[in-house]
């Protein structure tokens, strides 16, 4: 037998003990493979088994070992007998189940897929060795399984060692969702795929900007995306007007770029630099608030320089002849230097050249911009295989708002230009801009589809009066079965000829 014994419904231990001298394996044949019925099956002998009490008390044994209370169980069997659902699942049990689901009971054809696992022992119904909790018991179960605040995944798993009842996942999962402390405690959302910046025609085309301290001291850095060649300039000040200064004369040097992309820096978000982009002719665009990674290049330019500037002072050099190698030096095996993709030429260093080589020459940037998209399409690829995508949020959304380690209540406004880029505003009136990795979906109140504890998807009977309730005859007009994912399975309409 595949199934262990300690798994099997009590009611099929006996049969399975009887077994577990003999080394047999079962096998099922269809009764139109049999064309000879066998004589023996017709003529068995009186049943004389001397082993009832014994099997009798390794099912109380079984029973009597469950991980719940005395005061419990005893719960549980009063709060059966008043069920009048399962006064009549316990009857239907106990006399046999209809041999079509057609003609199961309405009231308890939930439990049909689960019929042959069912017992009742002592006025509690099992399935298997789980208890099957009454209706008017579920909420408190629920409750009692959340109390250390879990996740869906263990909480079910709790529930499934020694509990039961139709749809008792679903009232899980959705007890979960709907518990504020949960919800404010999750872990971060999983990372989505990679958005890559487009890779431009010609250098310092598009450009991304940061700042940075070391040492105390400010700096800004502006990177071009085309040949990676970055310029860092030390600050003053931290204000606009000092970093509109930098980026004038870096502008000056090698032209006004098309495209600016910084973070929501306050020197960048500033009304004074908005009308610097206006005036100087370039677009300007904002990462999301706490993304950086959306401002990737200027990130990675900012961990190059600060190794330059930690290693040089380490080494007590100049930090500008290591920045000037660091831009003479070929970005891999097939592409050239920063300064020869950027400029056209290698730049003078300490090292010996000729003048041969650092005479201008023109650079192949259909081949540049071939291999660094080829770049960009292997670094997607690897990336992409730990995310997932998140659903696109729409406006009036519920959302909650992932804020120093916390999830607080949000709702989306509207959404932004910036991909997975959201408005949202707290409850007391707050607006924050967002990516989709910092919002979680919440589902909005009144709107839950699963079914509360005390109810079910099947109507309940009329309380019993008495534990011994007969059966409610099935009618020809039965409600149409519904599946466990909600699907209602409609009879088909047959001709009477």
């Amino acid at each position: 037998m595949k199934k262990p014994l300690s798994t099997a419904p009590a009611r099929l231990q006996r049969m399975l003990l009887r077994l577990q001298k003999y080394d047999l394996e079962v096998r099922h044949k269809p009764g139109k493979e049999i064309p000879v019925a066998d004589a023996l099956s017709r003529l068995y002998l009186e049943e004389t088994d001397h082993m009832s009490e014994s099997f009798e008390a390794q099912i109380h044994l079984v029973t009597s070992h469950l991980p719940v209370s005395t005061q419990r169980l005893e719960e549980v069997r009063r709060e059966t007998e008043k069920d009048a659902q399962l006064i009549i699942l316990t009857e239907t049990v106990k006399e046999g189940w209809p041999e079509t689901r057609r003609q199961c009971n309405p009231h308890i054809a939930e439990f049909w897929n689960h019929r042959d696992e069912l017992t009742v022992h002592q006025g509690i119904i099992f399935k298997g060795q789980k208890i099957v909790i009454p209706r008017a018991m579920r909420r408190e179960m629920l409750d009692i399984l959340h109390q250390s605040h879990m996740g869906q995944e263990k909480t079910k798993a709790r529930a499934k060692d020694i509990l039961f009842w139709p749809g008792m996942n679903a009232q899980i999962e959705e007890k979960i969702q709907q518990c504020s402390i949960c919800q404010e405690h999750q872990a971060s959302n999983i990372k989505e795929p990679m958005i890559p910046h487009a890779v431009p025609e010609r250098p310092w085309q598009n450009v991304a900007t940061d700042l940075f301290c070391y040492n105390g001291d400010e700096f800004i850095i502006v990177t071009d995306y085309y040949s990676k060649f970055f310029e860092f300039m030390k600050l003053n000040r931290t204000k606009s007007a000092d970093v509109i200064t930098k980026m004038k004369k870096l502008f000056a040097t090698h032209g006004i770029p098309e495209k600016v992309v910084s973070d929501n820096g306050p020197q960048f978000a500033s009304e004074l630099f908005a009308k610097f982009a206006e005036e100087w002719g370039f677009k300007h665009v904002t990462a999301s608030p706490r993304y950086p990674q959306s401002n990737g290049l200027a990130e990675r330019s900012v961990q190059t320089a600060k190794r330059l500037l930690r290693k040089a002072e380490a080494d007590k050099t100049d930090p500008y002849l290591a920045l000037l190698e660091y831009r003479n030096t070929p970005i891999d095996s097939q592409l050239e230097s920063p300064a020869q993709i950027l400029m056209g030429r290698r730049l003078r260093t300490k090292l010996p050249t000729t003048n041969e080589q650092l005479m201008p020459r023109n650079v192949d940037h259909k081949n540049v911009k071939q291999h660094l998209e080829a770049r960009q399409h292997k670094q997607k690829h690897w990336y992409d295989k730990s995310a997932k995508s998140l659903p696109t949020l729409t406006t009036g959304d519920s959302v909650r708002i992932q804020q120093d380690g916390r999830w607080t209540p949000a709702s989306v406004i509207r959404e932004c230009d910036q991909p997975r880029s959201y408005v949202v505003q707290t409850p007391e009136g707050t607006e924050y801009r967002r990516n989709r990795k910092h919002l979680r979906a919440t589902p909005a109140t009144g709107t839950s589809t699963t079914p509360a504890p005390e109810s079910s998807t099947t109507p309940a009977p009329e309380a019993a009066t008495t534990p011994a309730a007969t059966p409610v005859p099935v009618t020809t007009q039965q409600a149409p079965y519904v599946t466990r994912s909600g699907r209602a399975v409609n009879p088909p309409t047959k001709l009477n000829l």
